[in-house]
């Protein structure tokens, strides 16, 4: 009995306090409710415009991404051209170097000088056009890397936005 009296005692003593902590805390005020409903709707903006900032940034980093692909085909089928000028110039070069190195008294019977002299002028003509096909398409091909060098500058200043806005929202 004495135990039950103690154990009703101590219940009554743990209500006591527990009531008192609860009359200790005042409810809220309208102002306390005013404040924390302005501080949802502040962080309910933040989140909807990182948000869309975060879709303009993809949508960017795609665009970027897109770009640097159609520039880098570009450049693909340029190589290819590039590589058969090059030969083609080599070769025109080769060639003239041959004709240039036949003198006079080593010309086949059937090759007067004058037509040396010709197939000499022709050759350099022919030799000067493949110079300038193949400057332009290094002319083109240099371009093409500044451009997809540039391109990609973009993309990782887009992909560093979105990693300080991924920070930012989190």
């Amino acid at each position: 009995m004495r135990t039950a009296v103690v154990a009703l005692g101590a219940a009554v003593v743990a209500s006591a306090v527990a009531l008192s902590g609860q009359t200790q805390r005042q409810a809220a005020t309208l102002d306390d409710v005013v404040n924390e409903l302005r501080a949802l709707r502040a962080e309910l903006r933040q989140t909807s415009g990182g948000n869309a900032r975060m879709q303009l940034l993809v949508a960017r980093l795609t665009a970027q991404e897109q770009r640097i692909g159609i520039l880098s085909s570009q450049r693909a089928n340029l190589t290819p051209r590039l590589i058969e000028a090059t030969r083609v110039r080599a070769d025109v070069e080769a060639q003239l170097k041959r004709f240039e190195d036949i003198e006079a008294k080593n010309l086949p019977a059937e090759l007067t000088r004058d037509e040396r002299d010709g197939m000499l002028e022709n050759l350099k003509g022919v030799l000067a056009r493949a110079s300038d096909v193949e400057r332009q398409l290094r002319a083109e091909d240099n371009q093409l890397s500044a451009e997809i060098a540039n391109e990609q500058n973009r993309w990782l200043d887009v992909n560093g936005r979105l990693d300080v806005l991924e920070r930012e929202l989190k």
